[in-house]
C-alpha cells in the first residue's frame, strides 16, 4: 500500500509520499521495496500522488509494469498550459484505459462492485493563476472528479493509501468503525457520519504556513510508519500489513511558481 499526504494551504501546497511497496507471494503479504516512488511532476504546476496497486499489465505485455512507468508515459500526452482539471481529467482517463486492459488480462483481479484498485491526487496551479487545486480519485469509477477536493480558498489535507492511523489522529476513529453494528445503523440511517464530526481536531487551514504543512505531511506519515512497525492490524481486522515506510518524497508548489522537490530519493551505488 502506501500513505501521500497532500495539503492545500493559501500560501502554497505540500504533497509528500512514502516509498514503500508490498506483494503477496503465496497467500503472503510481504515488503518488496522500499524504493517505490508515489510522488510525481506531472508538468511545471502540477503534482501527483498515487497508492494502492503498484503494478498493471497492459494489453499485450507479458509481464506488469510499476505504475511509475505508465506515469512516464502519460507525462509526455499532456499539453503545454494544461490545467490542474485538464491534467485530472486525463489521468484518470488514461489509467482508466490501463486498468480495463490489465482486467482483460487477468479478470480474477476485478474489483467488486465499488472496490478501489488505485488512488490517485493530482494538484497544482493553472499556469497563470494563484488558486491551488486538488483532484482526488479512484480507479476503477465511472466518471473523473468535476470539482476540486481542496482549493487554496477552502484549504485542507487530503490523504490517500492505508489512512487508518491518520483519521484516528485527526478524525477521533477508525473508519471501519461505521461497520460495527450500533454506529452501522446510525450510518444507515445517516446521521453517524454527522455526529462523529464532532471528533475532529480544529485546524486553522487557512493559517496554515506552507512550512507547517510540510510538517504536517510528513510527520503524519512518520507516526504512520511507527505504528504499523508495533502492530499487527486491530482485534475487528487483525493482521495488517506494514505498507508504509522507506524515504518520504516532499515536493511543494508556491503560487506563481514551479514545482520544487525537498526530498527526492536519488539513485546510488
Amino acid at each position: 500500500m502506501s500513505l501521500c499526504i497532500s495539503v492545500v494551504t493559501p500560501e502554497g501546497i505540500v504533497l509528500a509520499g512514502d516509498s514503500r511497496q508490498t506483494a503477496v507471494t503465496g497467500g503472503i503479504s510481504r515488503i518488496a521495496t522500499d524504493t517505490g516512488v508515489k510522488v510525481f511532476r506531472l508538468t511545471r504546476t502540477v503534482l501527483a500522488a498515487t497508492a494502492g496497486w503498484a503494478f498493471l499489465r497492459p494489453k499485450g505485455e507479458v509481464l506488469p509494469r510499476n505504475i511509475s512507468s505508465f506515469i512516464d508515459d502519460f507525462r509526455v500526452t499532456i499539453p503545454a498550459d494544461a490545467s490542474v482539471q485538464e491534467v485530472s481529467d486525463r489521468l484518470w482517463a488514461y489509467f482508466k484505459g490501463i486498468y480495463e486492459q490489465h482486467i482483460a488480462e487477468v479478470p480474477k483481479e476485478a474489483q467488486l462492485q465499488g472496490g478501489v484498485a488505485l488512488n490517485f491526487l493530482v494538484t497544482g496551479y493553472d499556469p497563470g493563476t494563484r488558486v491551488g487545486k486538488l483532484f482526488g480519485m479512484d480507479i476503477p469509477s465511472s466518471t473523473a472528479p468535476t470539482n476540486p477536493s481542496r482549493t487554496s480558498t477552502q484549504p485542507g489535507p487530503w490523504w490517500i493509501g492505508q489512512v487508518d492511523v491518520v483519521a484516528r489522529l485527526m478524525n477521533g476513529y477508525d473508519p471501519l468503525l461505521i461497520t460495527i453494528p450500533p454506529v452501522q445503523a446510525a450510518h444507515q440511517a445517516g446521521t453517524a457520519l454527522q455526529q462523529l464530526s464532532a471528533l475532529y481536531y480544529v485546524v486553522s487551514w487557512s493559517a496554515m504556513t506552507v512550512q507547517d504543512a510540510i510538517d504536517f505531511a510528513v510527520g503524519l506519515i512518520q507516526i504512520t510508519t511507527t505504528i504499523q512497525k508495533f502492530t499487527a492490524g486491530t482485534v475487528l481486522k487483525p493482521g495488517g500489513v506494514p505498507g508504509v515506510g522507506g524515504p518520504i518524497d516532499v515536493a511543494v508548489i508556491l503560487p506563481g511558481g514551479t514545482v520544487e522537490w525537498l526530498s527526492r530519493k536519488q539513485l546510488h551505488s
